[in-house]
This record gives structure tokens, sequence and C-alpha cells, in this order.
């Protein structure tokens, strides 16, 4: 069955192949029901379709996850700034006062000039761990489209499968009420008896719950994928329903999602680790800094301090013992790369269950359209037959409504499978970091 991208509904989808039967002979009470369902069908075809990527690009603008990412993504090179930032010289203006018993108050203005020389290498990390940042924060960007466009799968194809199932509820109803207005008509010119009636008005009632069921279920799904895309309602705008595209095998979508951007991330992250390891470690280290001054004022000292205008030195710092700090900054960051190396073995094994669930979910579905198809076409000529040995005597109305259920019930599970089968493919690739360009 091959289903147009841009103008089907799923109402649509049998129409052609599995209309209701309409006997060839003796009164038909599902002409006028026929004519509807064709000019909804016209309808409908004209109609501009929303498909899902339309849906997809809507949500991105109506979420706040871009902006909320090229926020991060500027916190991270401001944080990379202030890394290369240690390289650069420090210059302030300084001024001490001094007074000491017997000697006369020293005061000073100046220009101050620090530069560190030698930190072990702090500097240089303290840089690597912020492009490091800047890379996760880069892919967090992918990570969260994955999750919204996943969202919006869900929320497009639950209002598909409630639309759907919901039209053919009201299908469901119109049988049902012609079957109840012919027993009416059969019962009046004695040709059926009242209990044959009851039996179709309670039929009818049943259909009555479960159809105000089926609008209340389409009316959440429709509220959650309006708020969720941001669209404005049209009642002339319907719901495309793509076929089930030829799928990868598991160890391919394994391999895709393996190389996925929060995979990637937490690798990131124990380099990130790995690179603040280095910078506790870099505490053992020697510090040398250069250190300058230009004075504008110079009060009391010595004759020759106060005819001194400059002084250069070099400031060298050499821990021999800070109690146990440095040490304890050591083994804190050895852990904490551990803790995270454990985190990325484990979640590599979600990744995997993850998408392998979601493989034979997909599976599931797609193996039963086959299979639905044949009960559905079974379906149908049951009730055809059933309906022409009604009219000739041969069976009970209890038998015609037991077919048209049957026929109702395997067209509902007939066209929810092949929808659940399509929702499932876009969910499994999702979940493999497959989503559509933007």
């Amino acid at each position: 069955m091959n289903i147009g991208r841009k103008i089907y509904t799923p109402f649509a989808l049998c129409f052609n192949k599995f209309a209701l039967f309409t006997p060839p002979r003796g009164p038909m009470p599902n002409r006028p029901m026929i004519l509807a369902s064709f000019l909804t069908f016209i309808t409908l075809s004209n109609a501009q379709a929303i498909t899902l990527g339309e849906s997809f690009n809507s949500a991105l603008l109506n979420n706040q996850a871009d902006n909320i990412n090229e926020s991060r993504l500027r916190q991270s090179f401001e944080e990379k700034r202030q890394g290369q930032g240690t390289y650069l010289p420090t210059l302030s203006i300084r001024g001490t006062y001094l007074k000491q018993e017997n000697y006369d108050d020293q005061k000073t203005l100046g220009l101050n000039l620090t530069t560190s020389l030698y930190n072990g290498g702090r500097d240089k990390q303290l840089i690597e761990n912020s492009e490091t940042n800047v890379q996760i924060a880069k892919n967090q960007r992918q990570i969260d489209r994955v999750n919204l466009y996943m969202e919006v799968v869900e929320a497009y194809y639950n209002y598909v499968l409630s639309w759907n199932d919901l039209k053919n509820l009201d299908l469901l109803k119109k049988q049902s009420q012609e079957r109840a207005d012919e027993i009416k008509k059969r019962v009046q010119i004695g040709r059926s008896r009242r209990g044959e009636l009851l039996q179709a008005e309670a039929q009818l009632a049943s259909v009555d719950a479960q159809t105000s069921d089926g609008q209340g279920l389409l009316q959440q799904n429709e509220a959650k994928f309006y708020i969720l895309t941001g669209m404005a309602k049209n009642e002339k705008v319907e719901l495309a329903f793509d076929e089930v595209k030829e799928e990868k095998t598991l160890d391919e979508y394994l391999s895709l999602a393996l190389k996925r951007e929060d995979v990637k991330n937490r690798q990131l992250e124990i380099d990130r680790l790995n690179g603040q390891l280095n910078i506790s470690k870099a505490h053992y280290m020697p510090k040398l800094d250069l250190l300058s001054n230009y004075y504008a004022l110079k009060e009391g000292g010595s004759s020759a301090s106060r005819n001194s205008d400059w002084d250069v030195g070099l400031n060298l710092s050499i821990p021999l013992y800070e109690g146990g700090v440095s040490q304890a900054l050591v083994r804190e960051d050895l852990e904490r790369k551990k803790t995270a190396e454990y985190q990325l073995t484990d979640y590599q094994k979600s990744v995997k269950i993850a998408v392998t669930t979601r493989y034979e979910m997909f599976r599931r579905y797609h193996d039963q359209i086959k299979k639905f198809e044949v009960a559905l076409d079974k379906a149908k000529r049951s009730y055809e037959e059933t309906v022409r040995d009604y009219r000739l005597g041969l069976v009970t109305n209890l038998d015609v409504l037991s077919s048209l259920n049957l026929y109702l019930s395997s067209k509902r599970d007939a066209e929810k499978t092949k929808i659940q089968s399509v929702m499932n493919q876009k969910l499994l690739e999702a979940t493999a970091g497959i989503i559509p360009e933007v």
C-alpha cells in the first residue's frame, strides 16, 4: 500500500481497499455512509498536511532549548577566555602605608605589574579543559534536539493514532445506527424480533461510550501536540502519515547510537577530569612570578629608597607542606575520573539496551502489518457474507453485530499497527541519534 506523504490522512489509508460492504441487492443502508466517507476523502486530500519535519521545526522555535544551549556555549567561551587571560600580565594601581616606631611614616603609590612565568603547566591545562567544555556545550545542543524530536514524534503519532481511531469509531457508530434503524423497520413489519432491536440498541450505546472516550483522548493528544509545537489550530490542516521506510540492521543502529553526542560528552568529561587531575598534581610544582612596580609617590624610608622610581623582582614559591591539601586534591580528582569511567561503561550498556528495545518494538509492530491485513480482509468478507445470510434468514442479528464488531476491530488494529510501526521506527532512529537536519 503506497501512502502519500503530503495529502493522505490515516482515515483514508484503507478506504479503497477495505471500504465497507454494500449489498448488491435489497435495501442499501450503507450508501449514505460511503458517500460521506468519499466526500471526507476528497476534502482531506485537498487539505494541507502537517509533516513530522514541519512539526519538529515549529517545536524548535516554540521551545527554549536552542536559546539555553546558546547561552551555555557563550559561558564556555567566556570560561576559555578566562583561562587564556592567565597568560597575560596583571596591571594594577597599588598604594602602601607603613608606620613604624622611631621611623618616619612610609607612603607609596604607583603601578604594579605581575605575571606568571611558570606554574607547573596549570594555565595550559585550564585552557585545554575550557576547550573541552566548549565541545561539550556544542554537543549538548544536539542532545537536547534529539530529546525534543522524540517528544514531537510521540506527540505527533499519538495524535494520529487517536484521530484515526476516532474516525473508525465514527464509522462503527454509523454502521451500528444503520443496523438499529433497519431492525426497527423489520420489527414494525414483523420480520424481526424485538430482542434483536434491543441487541442493536445496546450495541449502539456501547459504541457511543467508546466514541466519547475516543473524543476525550483525541482532545488530550491534540492539546499536547499543539502546545509542544506551538502551531496554530486549523481545522483544514490534517496530519500526514509516512509509510515505513527500509530499516537498518540492529548492529548499524547500535553503532550509530554509540557515536551519539551524549556518549561523546561522557568521554569528554573523562578527558576534562584527567586535565583537572593534572592541575591538582601541578600543586606540587614550584611557582615563579615576575613582579614590577613603578612609583608615582614615595615618602619616608631611606633616601636611596625615595630616589628610586621603579623596581623589578622574581618571586619563587616551592611548596613543602600544605597539611595534605594537595595530596587530597589529587586523590579526589583521581576518584572522580574513575567514577566517570565507570559511568561511561554503564551508560554505553544503557544505550545498547534502549536501542535494542526500540528495535525489537519496531520489528514487533512491523511484522504484524501483513498478518493484520490478512485478518482484516477475512473479517471484511465474513461481514459481507453474514449480512447476505441475515437477509436470507440464515443467521441472527447477533451474528451480524458480532461480525461487524470483528470487522471494525480488525480495521482499527490494522491501521493502529501501521501507525505504531512508523512511530517506533522514528523513535528508533532518534534513539540512534538520527533526526532531521534543521
